[in-house]
């Protein structure tokens, strides 16, 4: 017969709780007054278990925060130098900056981790200004005249060609222009009927621009001295030298450890991403004088701006830092003038930030440069390499057009280049890494606008830059520009030469042998990294390093003839050295451009929108300085400023599919008013506007054939005035008519104007699924697959890659069904049919009463129609359900007992006094009650027990998160004696 006493220990009525300590609920202590006594022999158990974890419900997951790695995160780190006024040309409030990429330790646990975020800008005809440019602002009495011209060398265009087109001995070039553009990048500019606007731009089709960091940024006069250190050699000549760095932020995360319902998680993520700072006014101060003795010191609000983690300002361009004035400082800077070096200094502070459309590739090259001109400084000290341009090298022999024909023979070294580079392993890895990043852009290949059309691709060559003029032809020129690879025309020309630009140079490369280093010796052995053969020569001072082009496919080709060639014949033509003879390329620069006009790498500029005056008569941008002073101030060129990343991220639980979805990390565009909408006719009593505003402005859409409103200036778009015709009269009607303006493609999808991209979670590959995002159901090879042509930032996110990512990036959804919205009439009103949309004409011509100087002469006026189709995002869903409870089991362990036999935990082997196991099966609901016991202990000797602790533990054997209402019941049963209660066995047995 058994005894049986219950013991409740309730943390509420523990000595922790009610002394106020209650910081954990799962270790309590709890009083049993007088005590009570136990014998060896008595057993005891848990009778029940009401453990109450944080937040359980049937739907919660279970957040807890175990320490998972110490991770290694390289970000971006400003430091701000000299603080001032804020206000004026330092609106930063420092004279300098300087960013840095840090790598820091941080140790990360399953619910508090950093996420890697980089920005990026879309060049979709707002707030960018390609690259290279002069500046973007004339400086003229009447500024609203940027609105109505052409862009021009006056207006800040360079002073040569974005890129090289010819069409020199068009007959041997199979017919086709020579031109080194690629399609995807560049366009060819012959809208309207002006000699000087035909020509090669670049795009403006909402390609992303991952955003740089200049490493040094100085705003002006600075009070420790403005002299850079290149400027002294005179050899800086552009903005494109400078240093630039990956522009990467570091956002820390944390969530509340327990249960927590899926809502309250994605909410919790989002507001940390969409968290606001306090309202920060921009000011411009001026010193007014009073009268002949005083003067004050006025601050005059100028604009507000609020920032969030992934969506915030950068400094860029603006009428007071781009203009034609500053530009001229700056070239007289470099030249010399120590006078013009605070201009020089706001000249350059508008590349601070700059835009690049193939990153990795635009690294990789750069980085060649950096290590090439060390390496020529190291191995020749009288080299005195300054720049980054001149990290390049040469061909040893003069290249002769024969040696390349399609029938060479007997011709020495036939279709081989062989450059003075000393063969060496590091060297061939860097330009390898260059060549491993192309593979991901077949676009580079396809070289549609010359003779190697339909012959070079990803899969057979690989390519460098090249001067289009060999170092003969640039005899004229000065050192800085015969001794450097290509030149984007940042500085003027003074010997008039054209053709400064590097073209690409194709050869031969063997996918078999991709990535992997060989001694180079043939084709048939392998040339090393696919590419390289190696050559040596007697007497020369090292093996060198050669490239070949006969396995291009254009020899195997018997419809060509015997003279077509292995590289362009208008490269032999440009570097003939002044003969219309000697067809061969002398001595010529080779290696990776780092211009902003080489081929592959387009760049873009940040500019604020901003001009003194706005594209209506009725506003001009200006505010009084102060109360003492009639003087106004252009308050447009104090901006300085664009926001960039995503405005509204979005974590979202999905109560249908009961899955996490990330989604809105870009800006989506909008509808936009008209410059001029919403002014009131006061002949109307105040109630009818006279440019009515969209009634559907500001929704998310996206836009096909995109309308320009002329509200945000760049000199990309000019001209602005061939974005509408205020009357165009067709069959005797007048008609207002909106165009889409000449810079921006046709029928090209423009849905975000910028955004972020997540490049690191937080959690390494091995700690991926114990991890935040892994708990949530997503993946780890979602958000880091291999980088290709089909996922990376020039690529569209859709249904058949939004789960093999290199980094998480988002755009609006454009599916099938919307293609019914997109057949219009030539006003853009819907005609919902199974039509494909076409490009059309209005049935009038550009001549009389309808003349235009902004649209072809004597031609009908060619129509986009206008289409706007409301947007929501692309949403990247987790492949796999949440995890909701992460330790199966709860372990409490008590002083109850002496010793336990209860092995395993956080050290395994280790004996831990584990009086019970509670599994998390029954929850009713915010309990996990556990009431049938299956663990008893005896105890082995005699004892008084006067309190007993109680600690609830995870199965790793750290406390668990609960709260205060927990409780355990232990039970203590005894023996005894069935003889004890017959007492007249008892009496008899006395007897």
């Amino acid at each position: 017969m058994d005894s049986i006493t219950l013991l409740d220990c309730n943390n509420k009525a523990s000595s922790q709780y009610l002394g106020g300590n209650r910081k954990s609920p799962a270790l309590f202590t709890n009083k049993l007054g007088s005590g009570i006594k136990v014998e060896a022999g008595d057993r005891v158990s848990v009778h029940n278990a009401f453990i109450s974890e944080i937040g359980s419900d049937a739907n919660a997951i279970q957040i807890t925060s175990e320490f998972l790695e110490n991770k290694t995160f390289t970000y971006t780190q400003l430091t701000y130098e000299n603080k001032v006024n804020g206000s004026n040309e330092k609106i930063l409030g420092y004279e300098r900056i300087s960013a840095s990429n840090i790598k820091k330790t941080e140790e990360v646990y399953s619910n508090k981790f950093s996420l890697l975020i980089n920005y990026y800008k879309n060049n979709n005809g707002e707030n960018h200004f390609n690259l290279p440019r002069l500046f973007c602002h004339k400086s003229v009495p009447n500024p609203r005249a940027d609105w109505e011209e052409y862009d021009a060398i006056e207006y800040g265009q360079i002073p040569g060609e974005y890129a090289i087109s010819t069409s020199l001995s068009a007959s041997y070039n199979g017919s086709k222009v020579s031109a080194y553009i690629v399609d995807d990048d560049m366009f060819y500019f012959g809208i309207i009927d002006r000699v000087e606007d035909k020509g090669f731009r670049p795009r403006n089709n909402n390609s992303r621009f991952k955003i740089y960091i200049s490493d040094d940024t100085r705003y002006g006069s600075q009070t420790n001295g403005s002299l850079d250190p290149v400027w002294v050699n005179a050899s800086f000549d552009t903005p494109a030298l400078l240093n630039y760095l990956e522009y990467i932020e570091k956002l820390d995360i944390e969530i509340p450890v327990g249960f927590k319902g899926p809502d309250e998680i994605a909410d919790n993520v989002t507001s940390q991403l969409r968290k606001q700072s306090q309202p920060n006014i921009n000011y411009i101060r001026s010193n007014a004088v009073f009268d002949a003795n005083a003067s004050l010191s006025t601050d005059r609000h100028v604009s507000v701006e609020i920032n969030s983690p992934t969506y915030h300002t950068f400094y860029s361009a603006s009428p007071y830092s781009s203009n034609k004035d500053k530009f001229i400082s700056f070239q007289q800077a470099i030249n010399g003038s120590t006078l013009q070096i605070n201009n020089a200094n706001t000249y350059l502070s508008q590349y601070q930030y700059i835009g690049v459309k193939r990153p990795d590739l635009w690294e990789r090259g750069r980085d060649f440069a950096i290590y090439y001109k060390k390496w020529l400084n190291d191995y020749n000290e009288n080299d005195n390499v300054k720049t980054i341009a001149g990290g390049i090298f040469n061909n040893v022999f003069a290249l002769n057009a024969s040696q390349f024909w399609r029938g060479t023979d007997n011709t020495e070294r036939p279709h081989e280049i062989v450059f003075n580079i000393k063969w060496e392993k590091e060297t061939l890895e860097k330009l390898n890494a260059i060549f491993m990043e192309q593979r991901n852009h077949p676009e580079l290949f396809e070289n549609k606008w010359n003779q190697l059309n339909g012959y070079t691709n990803v899969n057979n060559s690989r390519f460098l830059h090249m001067d289009a003029l060999c170092k003969l032809e640039k005899q004229t020129l000065s050192a800085s520009y015969r001794y450097i690879l290509g030149n984007d025309y940042m500085l003027p020309n003074a010997s008039g030469v054209n053709l400064l630009n590097s073209v690409p140079i194709f050869f031969d490369f063997n996918p078999i042998y991709e990535n992997k280093y060989t001694e180079g010796n043939s084709w048939e052995e392998g040339y090393s990294f696919g590419c390289f053969k190696k050559v040596s020569l007697a007497g020369a001072p090292f093996d060198y390093v050669a490239v070949t082009t006969s396995h291009l496919g254009i020899i195997d080709d018997n419809t060509l003839n015997a003279s077509f060639m292995t590289i362009p014949n208008n490269l032999f033509n440009l570097n003939r050295n002044g003969s219309t003879t000697n067809k061969a390329i002398l001595s010529t620069n080779f290696g990776w451009d780092v211009h902003f006009n080489s081929y592959g790498n387009v760049c873009v500029g940040l500019t604020d929108g901003y001009v003194q005056e706005s594209r209506t008569a009725a506003q001009i941008n200006y505010m009084l300085p102060t109360p003492f002073s009639l003087t106004q101030e252009d308050s447009s060129q104090f901006i300085q400023k664009i926001y960039l990343g995503a405005n509204e991220p979005l974590l979202d639980y999905n109560n249908t599919s009961n899955r996490f979805e990330i989604s809105n990390l870009h800006t989506a565009e909008r509808i936009q008013n008209r410059f001029n909408a919403g002014g009131i006719d006061s002949a109307s009593k105040h109630t009818e506007q006279i440019v009515p505003e969209f009634s559907t402005a500001g929704e998310k859409v996206y836009k096909i054939n995109k309308r320009l409103f002329d509200t945000n200036f760049t000199p990309n778009m000019m001209p602005y005035s061939a974005n509408r015709l205020e009357t165009l009269k067709v069959s005797g009607q007048n008609y207002q008519i909106d165009f889409l303006n000449p810079n921006l493609d046709g029928w090209t999808i423009y849905d975000q104007l910028s955004g972020i991209m997540i490049k690191d979670f937080g959690y390494s590959s091995l700690t991926w699924e114990d991890g935040f995002w892994g708990r949530l159901g997503f993946e780890y090879t979602q958000f880091n697959s291999p980088k290709t042509s089909l996922n990376d930032l020039t690529t569209r996110i859709g249904n058949d890659n939004k789960n093999t990512l290199p980094y998480a990036i988002t755009n609006a959804e454009v599916g099938q069904v919307s293609t019914m919205d997109l057949p219009t009439n030539i006003w853009g009103a819907g005609t919902y049919s199974l039509q494909l949309p076409i490009t059309m004409s209005f049935a009038v011509a550009n001549t009389g009463a309808n003349q235009s100087d902004f649209f072809r002469q004597t031609l009908t006026y060619q129509q986009f129609p206008s289409i706007s189709e409301s947007a929501t995002s692309v949403k990247l869903t987790a492949p796999n359900l949440p995890r909701k409870i992460i330790n199966p089991y709860f372990c409490i362990r008590s002083d109850i007992l002496d010793s336990s036999d209860y092995l395993g935990g956080a050290d395994s082997g280790e004996l831990y006094p584990v009086v019970a196991v509670v599994p998390k099966i029954s929850d009713y609901p915010d309990f996990f009650v556990n009431t049938s016991p299956d663990m008893e202990f005896v105890f082995s000797k005699s004892k008084t027990i006067t309190s007993i602790t109680t600690s609830i533990h995870d199965p790793n054997q750290t406390l668990s998160q609960l709260d205060n209402d927990s409780a355990i019941i232990y039970k203590i049963t005894r023996s005894i004696n069935p003889n004890n209660f017959d007492i007249v066995s008892q009496i008899l047995n006395k007897k």
